[in-house]
């Protein structure tokens, strides 16, 4: 650690030591403050309802902590550096540091060092602790009160798959596969019926009361129903009922009634595995709503370096602003990000915009908005 600290100079140490107060200072009031509004007040009512415990109450507010942390970071790098500073250019330091030549880009090292830290904290949390704690925090909680954890999709469980083909017109896309299960207990689907169009001059309707996904064969193993097949001229050219059955087709079925249902709880891996599964099914308003939350398991964390660089360059103006003013103008400048941000976001998942322009599009704003402020000064 010391031969850490050695690498910056005295000028640099001596900013990240005013950092350190302010940030933890946001940091407490911004978590606890959302902490209070999102999770407290419910738990509260649970307990005062006998619905939950003091103890329970305690592990679930532990484990929605994370969730809260990482809205409370970027907000606490902000006024970390938003506070620092402005105390620096209220005692006139700022104006005696750059009389001796030194930029104010070189005066917000620091600050940016802070912001790329807490960065890489947020996305730790985000990605691998934040999923894991709701999850938890949500189970506990319906144990005990007494309810059915139920973390699949129960009832008619739709996949289509789409296929390109060939045709004397171009190329278009026609269905390849659909697949139908009106319930699902957590392992076996049952009540299904498969449209297979996947050979082309036959179709076949598949029929069966059950089945269950084998991974060691990588298919479908059916029970009790029938084969339907279909010819080119739309009538019946056969019929095969069977016991027991095993179906080539993909799991995607299972993948999104089990893993793909609370984004929020999702990590990027399992991202990554629901889009892929999602490819070949079409389903476009889905598919964009999982890519704006796997663009934004990056955009959140960087927003700490863009409120850092944003809180810095304010702060280096001259001025004469107390702890409460900087703490004003910090929620303005969120309240005004995460306006833009949901905005943003919503106009991704409808198609409006990108997912990457949707997600990405507040912090642009906020590091063009950094650099004006910056340039002005300067």
């Amino acid at each position: 650690m010391l031969r850490i600290l050695r690498v910056f100079s005295l000028l640099d140490r001596y900013i990240m030591a005013q950092l350190v107060g302010p940030f933890l200072f946001g940091l407490g009031i911004f978590t606890s403050l959302g902490l209070t509004i999102g999770v407290l007040f419910e738990v509260m009512r649970n307990v005062v309802a006998n619905e939950i415990t003091w103890a329970i109450a305690f592990q679930i507010l532990a484990l929605r902590l994370p969730e809260f942390l990482v809205l409370g970071l970027p907000m606490a790098t902000l006024l970390g550096t938003l506070t620092a500073y402005s105390s620096l250019s209220s005692f006139s330091e700022i104006i005696a540091l750059r009389s001796v030549g030194l930029p104010p880009l070189r005066l917000m090292i620091p600050g940016l060092l802070l912001g790329l830290l807490i960065t890489g904290i947020t996305f730790g949390f985000n990605d691998w602790i934040v999923p894991q704690t709701t999850k938890q925090a949500s189970t506990i909680a319906n144990i005990a009160k007494g309810e059915e954890t139920i973390d699949y999709q129960e009832k008619n469980i739709i996949y289509p798959e789409y296929q390109r083909v060939q045709t004397a017109t171009g190329n278009r896309e026609i269905l390849k596969t659909l697949f139908y299960a009106e319930t699902f207990d957590g392992t076996q689907m049952n009540n299904l019926t498969i449209l297979d169009r996947a050979a082309v001059d036959t179709q076949r309707i598949i029929t069966a009361a059950a089945a269950q996904w084998n991974a060691n064969e990588q298919g479908w193993l059916v029970r009790d129903g029938s084969i339907y097949q279909i010819g080119a001229n739309g009538s019946f050219s056969d019929i095969e009922q069977f016991e027991s059955s095993f179906l080539s087709l993909s799991d995607a079925p299972l993948i999104l009634a089990t893993r793909c249902q609370r984004p929020n709880e999702m990590t990027l891996q399992v991202i990554d595995v629901c889009l892929e599964s999602l490819k070949l099914s079409r389903n476009e308003r889905r598919i964009r709503t999982l890519q704006v939350r796997k663009q934004e398991k990056f955009s959140v964390p960087f927003v700490c370096i863009v409120f850092a660089m944003v809180g810095s360059a304010i702060g280096l103006r001259p001025q004469n602003s107390s702890r409460a003013t900087s703490v004003g103008l910090s929620v303005a400048i969120v309240f005004a990000y995460y306006l833009i941000s949901v905005i943003s976001s919503s106009m991704g998942v409808w198609g409006t915009i990108t997912p990457f322009m949707g997600t990405w599009f507040p912090n642009l704003l906020g590091l063009v908005a950094a650099g004006t402020i910056l340039w002005r000064t300067g």
